[in-house]
Order: structure tokens, then sequence, then C-alpha cells
């Protein structure tokens, strides 16, 4: 029996009999099966790794709710993925102003109303009576009524600058103003807003254009419009603002259109609704106007 020295992975062994020592050869038992401590960081790490990207994956599946900003105005919007009846009458606003100031046509503002009303009976509508800086203001800065209807002028109205700032800003929130066919709201339009608009005039029909009406509501409207009995206001397409769009025209005079303005909207309708007879289209137009 011989004794070894060290203990460790290499040992020295004395021979009884000769006195001499030779070395002896690593346990491979005791040194193979005894794993290192960087073997244990990387599998500790390795866990870790695994452990974050399931919990993330869980994080990312869960459903979200809708809140109070983007995603409920998401949530509640007019628009549908499926295809929606042609007037839905459960969406319809229930609230606009419409200006009857002493600039505009009294009967025909009368007979826009009963328009704005056909078929959509609980329809409220609100007087706007003048452009004077403190009732306009007061209209403007109402948070239930989102859409303004300005009927046909007689004469052009008196807008100080004052007033013409806070329609800018009350359009630029994300509300919607509609102006029915004038040249007197043409040349309004052009001085509020900075547009250069330039009438024009060819007779209807007019067609639909479908690639511009994609994704707002007179994507449900008929694909043409004949020529009614009254006035038709157009303008040239070429003149209508880049942020712009033309709905219905022909020969390149345009009778619908709308003009995104930061987050609201200016539509025109160039009929100026002046009689019932061949109005019948015309009416589904008005209501696609206000309700942009």
């Amino acid at each position: 029996a011989g004794r070894r020295d060290g203990g460790g992975a290499c040992g020295v062994r004395r021979s009884p009999k000769m006195g001499a020592e030779y070395l002896v050869a690593p346990d491979p038992h005791r040194s193979a099966n005894r794993p290192s401590d960087s073997y244990y960081a990387k599998r500790a790490f390795l866990v870790a790794v695994v452990v974050a990207a399931v919990v993330c994956g869980v994080l990312l599946a869960a459903p979200r709710p809708v809140g109070e900003g983007g995603d409920a105005a998401l949530a509640g919007s007019y628009y549908a993925v499926t295809k929606p009846p042609a007037f839905n009458f459960n969406r319809f606003i229930r609230h606009a102003w419409f200006y009857d100031g002493r600039s505009v046509a009294g009967d025909q503002e009368v007979f826009l109303e009963k328009m704005a009303k056909t078929h959509h009976y609980k329809l409220q509508i609100h007087k706007l009576r003048s452009f004077r800086d403190s009732e306009f203001r007061a209209a403007l800065f109402s948070e239930s009524i989102h859409c303004i209807v300005f009927p046909p002028l007689l004469k052009f109205p008196g807008i100080s600058e004052l007033a013409k700032k806070d329609f800018r800003g009350y359009i630029s929130s994300g509300n919607n103003a509609v102006f029915i066919g004038s040249y007197e709201w043409l040349s309004v339009m052009n001085d509020v807003f900075g547009f250069q608009l330039m009438s024009d005039y060819k007779d209807g029909p007019y067609y639909r254009n479908d690639r511009n009406v994609r994704g707002t509501p007179f994507q449900w409207s008929m694909h043409r419009l004949e020529q009614p009995d009254g006035s038709v206001y157009g303008v040239k397409v070429n003149s209508i603002p880049m942020d712009g769009k033309c709905m219905f025209d022909t020969m390149g005079a345009c009778v619908v259109f709308y003009v995104k303005y930061n987050l609201g909207t200016i539509v025109y309708i160039a009929f100026d609704y002046d009689t019932p007879y061949g109005a019948d289209k015309w009416t589904q137009i008005l209501h696609a106007g206000m309700m942009m």
C-alpha cells in the first residue's frame, strides 16, 4: 500500500520497497464530473432570457382596452370595415349650426333645414345669426356641436380678423364646415383659409370620383348627379388645394369637394338648393357633407 500526497488532480506515490517516488495520473471521475462556475452562469443567463421572452409574448398577446384618446375615437367612428347602409340613421349627427344672418337667402335657409332633417328628424338645428366676435366665438366654442352649415349668400358678410382666426381654430381642432353653393362663399373661403378657388360651370350630369370618395360618407352616395333645376356654382378642379379632393365633377368643373384643414374638414356643395325639383339626390349629398 502506498501513500497519496496532494489529494488533487495529480498526486505523487512513494514505493515502500524501493523508496522511489513517481507521478500518478489524475482521476478522470473526479475532474470530468465536476461542473465549473462559468457553466452555472451560462445556464442562469439562458433561463433568464427564456423567461423574459415568455413574459413579453404574454403582454403583447393580451387584449388592450379602448382608451380615452385616439382608440376611443376610432371605436366610435362612422366608417366601418363592412359596407354600412347608404345612410346609417343611428350615427347621423345630432346637432348642427345653421347660419341665419342677414346676408343669407331666408327661403333657401329654411328649405335647407328641411332637407337636412329629411329621414333625420332627431337632428337639432341651432341658429347662428351673426359673425360678430362675441356671438360667433360663443358658437364655435360649443363642445357638443361640430358642424356648421352656411346657406347661400345674397351679399358678403362682414367678418373681422378675430372671427377669421377663431373660425380657423374651430376647423383645425377637428370640426366641419359645409358651404352651400354661391360665388360669395368661394370668396369668403379664399379670404379666411387662404385658398385660391376659381369659379367654373359645366352642364351636368356630374360623376362620382370613386378614388376620392373612398373612406368618406360620399362613398355610399349615387354614382351620378343629374343637373338640378336650380343654380350650380362649381369650381375648377385645378384650383382646389392640394389637401382637397373632388367628389363629383365633369369636364374639369367640380360641384362637390372637401379640403382637410389640420384635423377638420371644409366641404363645398355647388347646388344652392333654391328649388325642390330635382333636389332629392342632392339631399343625400347634403347629409354626406354634414357627416364629414
